[in-house]
């Protein structure tokens, strides 16, 4: 089973006060309904000190994001953000544009073809619940999940995984956890 061949993904990120004050890395795990790890996302060059300081705050959604979706230092995505609230365009690793993400409203993300043209709304392609808290390893994890509908086409699958680990990314938030609506807490 690999990224793109499982309808369930369980996603997770570090979660505890010090990431939350000081977490300026993108970084998310994926892994399959069989708890199988299948990718990894993360932050594909430094920071510099500028976007690391803006990271630490609720203006972090803002900044650029260059992630490298890889499993097994094998890079399978890439996804990257602008500064503000453009699109998030996606590609494969050798820059074959996929598509964008765009955030339309609070709770709609539209996915784009590579020219800019709506395909549909992630929630066509998939359900995503989000923030269970949980250990992994004995450390502490926000843990989303993604149901991909099966039979989902490309390139509808590949970009709706794009939003599903790189989420705080798309809905504007990105490390920032504090910012607009407090701490990310127990969903249980």
């Amino acid at each position: 089973m690999n990224l793109f061949g499982t309808d369930t993904l369980i996603i997770e990120q570090p979660w505890g006060p010090g990431r939350h004050l000081f977490g300026t890395r993108y970084q998310v795990r994926a892994y399959t309904g069989h708890d199988v790890p299948v990718a990894a996302a993360t932050d594909r060059r430094g920071l510099g000190p500028v976007r690391k300081l803006l990271r630490t705050t609720g203006f972090s959604g803002r900044t650029t994001f260059d992630l490298v979706v890889s499993h097994h230092g094998q890079p399978l995505l890439l996804i990257r953000k602008g500064p503000g609230r453009p699109p998030v365009q996606v590609s494969r690793p050798d820059g074959t544009p996929v598509g964008a993400l765009h955030r339309e409203s609070h709770t709609h993300f539209a996915l784009l073809d590579p020219s800019g043209g709506r395909i549909c709304y992630f929630g066509d392609a998939a359900g995503f619940t989000r923030g269970a808290i949980a250990k992994r390893d004995g450390r502490r994890v926000r843990r989303d999940v993604l149901h991909l509908r099966p039979g989902t086409p490309e390139p509808v699958r590949t970009l709706a995984i794009a939003v599903g680990l790189a989420f705080d990314v798309v809905r504007g938030k990105g490390t920032a956890h504090t910012g607009g609506g407090g701490f990310d807490l127990p969903a249980a």
